[in-house]
């Protein structure tokens, strides 16, 4: 993988400038004196409305991914050699025809496509995961509903997509998140929805207990360059889903050692982020492998450890101390936590569900600090806030 910014201008291409990992990407290379430019398809696009960010016009990579491709590979053609990040899975999905072209003009700090693809396809990651001798969770790999009716895992069970995002018959790239199921009806019915989406795969397992636990890591040459791990205290979706709080963790061996074991045993190079589920301080099962930024990206930043600076500027090693404590909050995952308690429980959702009034509290009494507002750069978050109210 080539290392950005050697032997070109120090410019940067955020792909896809929507979600706060963007926006920690675009903050933290900007603050570092690069010249940095935030896709920018829709008013809640957080990045390009960072301070000191050139805002890209470009389509949405899920709505548009031809038109975004095109548009990331003529702003990459039309100034001095930049490093382009993709920041969402949307936005993999979108420059993956394009990626040989896309080379040729730019520093694409990323693994080889193939590897990419097994990170994206969560059964290939699975697969790496066994053969790497990391925990996994019981699963099921469905590829039709009616082989619902087969599949030997106990209730409650996990339905999820084999990949988060991909390309429908339209040519737009869709996505979907977990459902739920607490018997075999309820089990078919959400194959059916998820596949008849036109998602290539439906994963099945069952429902574990515990709290998500992530490990960034910045890898070089199959060994830890830098190292950040995170509990999550609140999610935006009590049933699962990205962080809308988290703290910083000790590396803990028992997080970190499988992490490392499953990106080597993939061939990862570069930024990824490992995510298990773990019960208290007990052995983690993992979950997923984020191969781009991730959302508690600036979480691991204002701890002390700047990813996309480190990924861009060279850094093999040792990896950097961090604050072990330091906490964020995303306030707007808050609010749509407080929105999804509103609607209630998922149907066949078997763990844990706050109440509306702990839900109001949580939105109204976290005083850590946000993950999108600051005061020197209020834009991100009156964009956040522009977006909310479409």
């Amino acid at each position: 993988m080539p290392e950005a910014g050697a032997g070109g201008g120090r410019r940067v291409l955020v792909a896809d400038g929507g979600p706060p990992s963007a926006l920690a990407v675009a903050r933290s290379l900007a603050g570092a004196g690069w010249a940095v430019e935030a896709t920018r398809h829709g008013p809640g696009d957080r990045a390009p409305r960072s301070r000191g960010v050139r805002p890209l016009p470009a389509p949405s990579p899920s709505g548009d991914p031809a038109g975004f491709a095109r548009a990331i590979l003529a702003a990459a053609k039309a100034g001095p050699r930049p490093a382009v990040i993709p920041a969402t899975d949307a936005a993999l999905r979108a420059l993956e025809p394009v990626r040989e072209e896309l080379e040729a003009a730019a520093d694409y700090p990323l693994p080889p496509a193939e590897v990419l693809r097994r990170v994206l396809d969560k059964d290939g990651t699975l697969a790496a995961a066994r053969g790497a001798g990391v925990a996994v969770p019981a699963t099921v790999l469905l590829r039709t509903a009616a082989e619902a009716g087969a599949c030997a895992l106990r209730p409650p069970l996990v339905v999820k997509p084999l990949s988060s995002r991909w390309r429908a018959a339209d040519g737009t790239v869709r996505g979907a998140g977990p459902s739920f199921a607490a018997d075999g009806a309820g089990l078919r019915a959400a194959a059916e929805a998820l596949l008849g989406a036109g998602c290539p795969g439906a994963l099945v397992q069952e429902w574990l207990p515990g709290t998500g636990w992530g490990v960034g890591l910045l890898m070089r040459g199959g060994s830890p360059a830098a190292v950040f791990v995170h509990s999550r205290l609140r999610e935006m979706h009590p049933a699962g889903g990205p962080s809308s709080a988290a703290v910083a963790e000790a590396p803990d061996a028992a997080v970190v050692d499988p992490a490392v074991a499953l990106l080597r045993a993939l061939g990862w190079e570069g930024l990824a982020m490992v995510e298990f589920r773990r019960e208290g301080r007990g052995a983690p099962l993992l979950m997923e492998v984020n191969g781009r930024p991730w959302g508690t990206l600036g979480l691991a930043v204002d701890a002390g450890v700047d990813f996309p600076r480190l990924l861009l500027e060279g850094h093999r090693g040792p990896p950097p101390p961090y604050r072990i404590g330091t906490r964020r909050r995303w306030f707007a995952g808050d609010l749509r936590r407080l929105l999804a308690v509103h609607r209630g429980r998922p149907a066949g959702y078997p763990g844990p569900f706050p109440s509306r009034a702990r839900a109001l509290a949580d939105v109204l009494l976290s005083w850590a600090p946000d993950m999108v507002f600051r005061w020197s750069d209020p834009g991100p978050f009156l964009a956040e806030v522009a977006g909310a109210l479409r």
